[in-house]
């Protein structure tokens, strides 16, 4: 049986960019590539959160407190 070719490069854990073998203790992530990844990782919840703010923006308490941050300004 053959052994599967070592790939050149590996995801960082934190961020998902591409490192190449021995640069993975020197690579520092980029914020924005970083901030992305993270949305990717929770994007069922930004949208089931997006979803229940717009049913709670649809309700009476809600309407009242668009309403009111409206006029409070």
């Amino acid at each position: 049986m053959f052994p599967f070719p070592r790939p050149h490069h590996v995801p960082c854990p934190s961020c998902g960019a591409s490192v190449a073998h021995g640069e993975d203790e020197t690579h520092e992530c980029d914020r924005e590539r970083l901030v992305d990844y993270l949305l990717l990782q929770h994007r069922d919840e930004v949208e089931r959160f997006d979803g229940e703010l717009g049913d709670w923006l649809d309700s009476p308490a809600g309407r009242f407190a668009a309403w009111l941050a409206a006029h409070s300004r």
